[in-house]
């Protein structure tokens, strides 16, 4: 549960920087555009190990027993999904007023959340090539001993 408040925390950080450097830089800057595509990155990391986080919290309700891939695979996809909800969040909120023209700016908002998706994945596909080799030497080290 600890881990758990400090990943809540480490989110709320990471959105609240976010907001600042849209604040301060003008949402129109390219050097947005880079710290944008970095934090999307990191937080398809911190999306996959919250989901991690959730899946032990919840582990005494469910006795599931997964081959770790097969585990990695699921936390891949809930990270997704919480890219998912930034994103409608990030549609909705920021973009509602200029969605239903059609102008060079609307396409731009579509690469923008594809791309935001692309980088969340590849940040929870980083994230999950750590976990599993995490799991084969925890395996590995548990069988020497």
């Amino acid at each position: 549960m600890k881990k758990f408040i400090v990943l809540l925390f480490l989110g709320g950080i990471i959105v609240l920087f976010s907001y600042l450097t849209g604040y301060y830089f003008g949402l129109e800057s390219r050097i947005v555009g880079l710290i944008s595509n970095s934090l999307h990155f990191l937080s398809g990391i911190y999306a996959f190990f919250f989901v991690v986080s959730v899946f032990d919290i919840t582990k005494k309700y469910h006795n599931t027993i997964t081959v770790p891939l097969m585990e990695s695979l699921i936390f891949i996809c809930g990270a997704l999904a919480l890219g998912v909800i930034w994103e409608w969040y990030e549609f909705i909120f920021i973009y509602w007023d200029k969605v239903f023209i059609l102008n060079k700016q609307s396409t731009l908002i579509y690469v923008d959340t594809v791309s935001d998706l692309a980088l969340d994945l590849l940040g929870a596909l980083s994230a999950s090539f750590c976990y599993l080799i995490r799991k084969k030497w925890k395996k590995q080290i548990k069988s020497f001993i």
